[in-house]
């Protein structure tokens, strides 16, 4: 693992007959929780165009209300999370994203 690289390559498509399963089972699972949420492409463009982001990483956490949060953080080739004040004096400062549009009720 210590040689392991992240890549803007990883992850890729998989049919969307398997991606519908896969999500009505959670639903089914998990009836009373946010099945999606919705982020803009402005949030999605602001973490991942950083010059060090090779991607980004999908967290899930608890708001304070206790309600599921999903947070978007950009990620570097070495697997580092890009946080907004650890980047000081380099090309700018990461963003940490959430406020999405959870599905339900949208």
């Amino acid at each position: 693992m210590k040689d392991f690289k992240f890549s803007k390559k990883h992850g890729g498509p998989i049919d969307p007959g398997v991606a519908k399963k896969w999500m009505k089972k959670y639903e089914d699972r998990h009836p009373d929780v946010p099945h999606a949420y919705f982020f803009g492409t402005e949030l999605i463009h602001k973490i991942i165009d950083h010059p060090e982001a090779v991607g980004m990483r999908v967290y899930f956490g608890y708001g304070d209300e206790d309600i599921k949060q999903v947070i978007l953080i950009g990620t570097r080739e070495d697997g580092s999370n890009i946080w907004p004040d650890a980047d000081k004096g380099s090309n700018g400062s990461g963003t940490v994203g959430d406020t999405g549009v959870p599905s339900p009720p949208y």
